[in-house]
């Protein structure tokens, strides 16, 4: 049986963590497990009155909520592991967002893929749920659609904590502080640690039927969000192999797919007259400006604004 510590990140978002809650609270498992929540929001702390609620009317797991007052992604996340850590045996730490649901199996899904394959780190699926109707030529943008890779097993990478399980041992073995806190705002401190983590010999592997449900909230669909989630994601990855490579072996290896990004999203974009495929497009070339961004060392703090409720 393993133990495991939940760690869930919180910040203004009080109907989501509280679904988040409930989910947890209606899992199908074996293991040992405790609940902790970091409320990133000083000013209302309303994560923390959802948490002492819920213990208050008996929640089935051991619940403890913590207040950051730093604003910052991966500030949150190093305080979550450094108390999760100081636990008495605890195996393994799990990570969910705030605006996730698990399905019953969740947990034990993740343990069995870690068990399976050895793995240090296991990442599962993330299926998505609209809170709103969707105008056709979005629903099938690339950002909204499941992640999913088709079957469980080995892989090379995980790359996000929005659904993760990862083996105490490794994150003692990388250090305190593991999260990059200079990416404070911009998100892609995950991806940072887990290639980190690969570059220092550790397993992955994904865990299919370790299935979480995020809320879209109507604010994430909008031409303008997911344009700008694209630069975010060109902005970080190119953090991240700054971090790694180098600025110039980083701008030798990307330079072809840049070109290709600006090329798809002007040219193609113009050829079409269709929206959705007009905007997949033109998400190319954000994508490929984020990374010039990022190249040039500068950062565009995506999670400053908090979406969702």
């Amino acid at each position: 049986m393993a133990r495991i510590i939940i760690c869930i990140p919180t910040c203004n978002r009080p109907q989501g963590l509280e679904r988040t809650l409930l989910s947890i609270a209606a899992l199908d498992t074996r293991h040992q497990l405790e609940v902790l929540v970091a409320d990133n929001d000083a000013t209302q702390s309303a994560g923390l009155a959802v948490v002492e609620r819920l213990a208050s009317q008996g929640y089935r797991w051991p619940i403890e909520a913590l207040l950051v007052t730093e604003r910052g992604i991966p500030i949150v996340r190093n305080r979550l592991v450094e108390t999760a850590l100081a636990r008495p045996g605890v195996t393994h730490i799990a990570m969910l967002d705030d605006d996730e649901a698990a399905s019953k199996g969740w947990i034990d899904a993740m343990v069995r893929a870690a068990d399976r394959w050895n793995a240090d780190v296991v990442g599962g699926a993330v299926l998505r749920e609209m809170d709103s109707h969707v105008a056709p030529w979005a629903a099938s943008h690339p950002l909204l659609q499941p992640k999913r890779r088709g079957q469980s097993g080995p892989v090379a990478l995980v790359d996000s904590t929005a659904n993760v399980l990862i083996a105490a041992s490794t994150l003692r073995a990388i250090g305190p502080r593991p999260f990059d806190e200079r990416m404070a705002l911009t998100g892609g401190s995950d991806k940072q640690l887990f290639t980190r983590m690969a570059r220092a010999g550790c397993r992955f592997a994904w865990a299919e039927d370790a299935l979480v449900t995020e809320l879209i909230p109507a604010s994430r669909v909008t031409a303008k969000w997911l344009l700008m989630r694209g630069y975010r994601l060109g902005m970080t990855d190119m953090i991240v192999e700054r971090f790694h490579k180098g600025r110039l072996r980083t701008l030798v290896s990307e330079a072809p797919r840049i070109v290709a990004g600006v090329l798809v999203g002007t040219l193609g974009a113009a050829a079409t007259f269709d929206r959705g495929q007009r905007l997949v497009r033109l998400g190319k070339l954000y994508r490929a400006a984020g990374k010039i961004a990022g190249l040039a060392g500068i950062h565009y703090e995506e999670y400053r604004k908090v979406h969702g409720a």
